[in-house]
């Protein structure tokens, strides 16, 4: 087995975003970062237990069904694209509580499917006058999710990429490179002046006005190895 630089990895080298726009076309993905202080996946699962003859009456267990729930707790941050969709569909019922989720863990490995969002508080939970508003959920996961395997076990060394120009009200992705290739290349972005410019969690900027930003580009399993990109963006196209 290869050698693997992770070792015991810090949790904040996971990376949990949910779809904010689920019924379009195309997914934008938001991570679950700014302000947050935990999450955590638990199992949910449903078994069943029988006796058979080979077993003596030791019996075995089968796993029917199951579940991940992911609880996420923190602080209510106004502005984070994740945190405001979630909040804004807490009176939501049914369908309106539905979209998906990404699970990319330290060294790469995805899992990835359509959710629930459970327990949702508008705006934010208030306590103490003075205190910070808190934010919280539980992102449930539908159906069968996809695991993808990636097992990269290399620390980044390196993150590159290349200034983008953009024209107010068009997108245009960010295309990023992680070396060592054994490193994971997940990536987390953000737009340093998001009245010029926004950026998801997938790279994808998207133009808000003529001028220039730059977005921050760090990698996910060693935030400290990071990259500058120049952003421009020019007259919205007639």
């Amino acid at each position: 087995m290869a050698k693997s630089d992770l070792g015991f990895a810090r949790n904040y080298a996971n990376a949990l975003e949910i779809n904010i726009t689920p019924g379009e076309a195309a997914p934008t993905w938001a991570i679950l970062s700014r302000g947050i202080t935990s999450i955590t996946p638990s199992p949910n699962e449903s078994t069943e237990d029988k006796d058979y003859y080979d077993g003596y009456g030791v019996p075995t267990t089968c796993v029917q069904s199951t579940q991940i729930q992911y609880e996420v707790e923190g602080d209510r941050c106004y502005g984070d694209p994740a945190q405001d969709y979630i909040a804004s569909v807490a009176l939501e019922t049914g369908e309106g509580r539905e979209t998906q989720f990404r699970h990319t863990a330290a060294n790469g490995d995805v899992i990835e499917g359509d959710c629930t969002l459970l327990e949702l508080v508008p705006n934010s939970g208030q306590g103490e006058a003075s205190a910070m508003g808190t934010f919280s959920c539980t992102i449930s996961t539908a159906g069968s999710p996809t695991y993808t395997p990636a097992g990269k076990l290399k620390l980044p060394e390196r993150v590159e990429a290349e200034a983008v120009s953009v024209a107010a009200g068009a997108k245009v992705r960010i295309e990023t490179t992680v070396t060592p290739a054994e490193a994971n290349p997940k990536c987390f972005f953000a737009s340093g002046n998001t009245d010029v410019a926004t950026v998801d969690s997938d790279g994808n900027v998207t133009g808000v006005s003529e001028g220039e930003a730059t977005v921050t580009v760090r990698a996910a399993s060693k935030p400290s190895v990071m990259a500058s990109v120049k952003v421009t963006v020019t007259a919205a196209s007639q």
